[in-house]
């Protein structure tokens, strides 16, 4: 999450963000494995603020706006694939509910499909970027996710925790 200490540098992280300069990667866990190792997932998504959740519609109404991202399969382990994820829009729930829609919920998220109850929703904000709204310097911040379940299951992770 990124705050602003002044109106100025809250209008300077509204332009990159409008601006698409705002860069957010996210690692999640989802059940089954995708047809493509990688790829883009190009949505209409609707959402409901009335359910706190949102839907994947086929065609443009009020309400419904274009969500895109891309993924990349990093690794496989039993039922579960980790896979890396750039948001290209950033819609309410976005993540959860495309995947889900293709029959891939992510682990924990019961709210989309998701069986398994013995973690939190299996998504986890790994890198942020951006200009920094005075400097105008490119800032990067990221982090790996706890060594516990699910992600305690990818030698994939575990070799980058020791990096």
């Amino acid at each position: 999450m990124v705050y602003a200490r002044s109106s100025s540098a809250a209008a300077a992280l509204s332009a990159a963000i409008a601006g698409d300069r705002m860069n957010k990667e996210y690692l999640a866990v989802v059940r089954g494995e995708p047809e493509a190792g990688e790829g883009v997932l190009r949505d209409l998504l609707y959402r409901d603020a009335e359910k706190n959740k949102s839907y994947v519609v086929k065609r443009m109404r009020k309400g419904v706006r274009r969500a895109e991202l891309e993924y990349k399969t990093l690794q496989r382990s039993g039922e579960e694939s980790l896979l890396h994820i750039k948001l290209h829009t950033g819609r309410s729930h976005q993540i959860r509910v495309q995947f889900a829609s293709r029959g891939l919920p992510l682990l924990g998220d019961t709210k989309y499909g998701s069986r398994e109850r013995s973690c939190r929703v299996a998504l986890w904000s790994s890198r942020l970027s951006f200009p920094h709204p005075v400097r105008g310097e490119f800032m990067e911040f990221s982090a790996l996710p706890e060594m516990k379940y699910p992600w305690d299951m990818f030698e994939f992770l575990k070799n980058k925790a020791l990096e």
